[in-house]
């Protein structure tokens, strides 16, 4: 989808590339937070609400039979992986960054060869408990540097992204056809069963909006949250429209096309407020953006509101410029929250229906540049948490002696493998929807354990 050359939009030497690439990146995520960028967004009581409004996907979404949570949590503009999963005994990492390397003795032990950058100590009783997997090396083969492009391709498991491309979370939801017809000689269509209409959200976004993970060639199947100051204004509620109030216009059809879309858009707000208007926030959060919005997902499951999958979204990872205390400052956040997420959630015994991931959309160079900061790079580390993870150490470790042109690692473990692994192994799609929903078969990476 990217039209400009992704591959040199990597560093601020490369000019007027890197700049267009952030002016678009830029551009986009601020038309979707303002609610122009989808095919069915609309405003209610003045906030941008994006809803999911037609055909298959509400017809199929009901048959993820299951109470298990995915919290996505995403680490926007390209986390450094090496100083978040430090190789505490590799020479070539610190000569690499004599300002930036982080000294073994400063971090948190994960085996001997790597450890946990220090702003992430509050993830050690995660870890020691066995409710935490770092999965190494994670991204894909030939890795786009651009934010733009490399979003759209983990968003949709797809490259190259089709301008008509479904996320991989939508189709994960129903947004994929599988053939199960027991005769492969039969030409004769199958209809799917028929099904309710879903009563909450199948997907929410909080916080930033992601424009394909959710979208199923241009309709969203999930609800967009701007803020949790939107979401406490969305708790007081909107009318219901009436789609069969049609003037005779030429505009009646399109009039009560918005209104359908509108009340599919305020039953999911009715249903939202019905799952936490009884549940009280919790204390321990962090007084950030991601504490406050991983405290109203918490308050959603608690609740027990029908959504599937959760969205939210750290910014600011893109550390071209003095690295060091930003990404401390992030990291810290990152683990803070995850951790009152889920003390807040063992309370209520909602954790062990509870699974988090993180994703971003790509690592950081191996060096670090002259503006005491890192470039776009490629692999990174990617984090699982919850009772039902199977903690400990996945994959192998990028080789620093093999850099590639831009000095940037091999990816060692393609993303699609913990998608496989969520997608087959934690909410429970037949190998057959995995295969569709990834567009190829990927060998599951196994942090998913048994349930708790």
């Amino acid at each position: 989808m990217a039209s400009h050359d992704a591959h040199r939009a990597i560093s601020l030497d490369d000019g007027s590339a890197h700049d267009h690439d952030h002016d678009t990146w830029t551009r986009r995520d601020f038309l979707l937070r303002a609610g122009f960028g989808g095919a069915a967004t609309l405003a209610l009581a003045g906030l941008p609400v994006q809803a999911m409004c037609g055909g298959r996907l509400l017809d199929q979404v009901a048959a993820l039979e299951t109470d298990r949570v995915l919290v996505l949590l995403q680490l926007k503009g390209g986390n450094d992986g090496l100083n978040t999963v430090v190789p505490v005994r590799n020479d070539l990492y610190y000569r690499a960054r004599p300002r930036l390397a982080i000294p073994r003795a400063d971090t948190v032990a994960l085996d001997d060869m790597h450890g946990l950058n220090p702003a992430l100590r509050p993830l050690e009783r995660l870890w020691g408990d066995g409710r935490m997997a770092v999965v190494h090396g994670t991204g894909y083969a030939d890795s786009s540097l651009s934010h733009f492009e490399s979003l759209d391709i983990w968003a949709t498991a797809r490259r190259p992204v089709a301008a008509d491309a479904t996320g991989w979370a939508a189709a994960a939801l129903g947004g994929v056809e599988v053939d199960v017809d027991a005769d492969p000689d039969d030409d004769t269509d199958v209809a799917p069963p028929t099904l309710a209409a879903p009563t909450a959200p199948p997907a929410i976004q909080i916080g930033a909006h992601h424009p394909l993970l959710f979208s199923d060639r241009g309709f969203d199947l999930g609800l967009t949250i701007g803020s949790t100051t939107a979401l406490e204004r969305i708790l007081a509620g909107a009318g219901l429209y009436d789609p069969s109030d049609r003037p005779p216009l030429p505009y009646g059809d399109e009039l009560a096309y918005a209104r359908e879309v509108a009340n599919a858009a305020n039953r999911y707000i009715g249903a939202v407020r019905t799952a936490t208007e009884r549940i009280r926030p919790a204390g321990g959060y962090p007084e950030t953006p991601l504490g406050e919005h991983l405290s109203a997902v918490a308050r959603m499951i608690r609740g027990r509101l029908d959504t599937r999958i959760y969205l939210v979204t750290l910014d600011g990872f893109d550390t071209h410029r003095r690295q060091a205390e930003r990404h401390t400052e992030l990291l810290d956040d990152l683990a803070t929250a995850v951790h009152a997420f889920y003390a807040d959630l063992d309370a209520s015994g909602d954790s062990v229906r509870t699974l988090t991931m993180t994703f971003s959309e790509f690592g950081r160079r191996v060096a670090e540049n002259g503006s005491a900061g890192t470039d776009h790079g490629t692999a990174a580390p990617l984090f699982a948490f919850g009772p039902a993870v199977a903690g400990g150490l996945y994959g192998t470790a990028p080789d620093l002696s093999r850099l590639d042109a831009s000095g940037n690692v091999a990816p060692t473990t393609d993303f699609r493998q913990t998608y496989a692994a969520v997608l087959g192994g934690w909410l429970g799609l037949p190998p057959a929807e995995v295969t569709a929903v990834l567009g190829g078969t990927y060998a599951a990476i196994p942090f998913v354990g048994a349930r708790r």
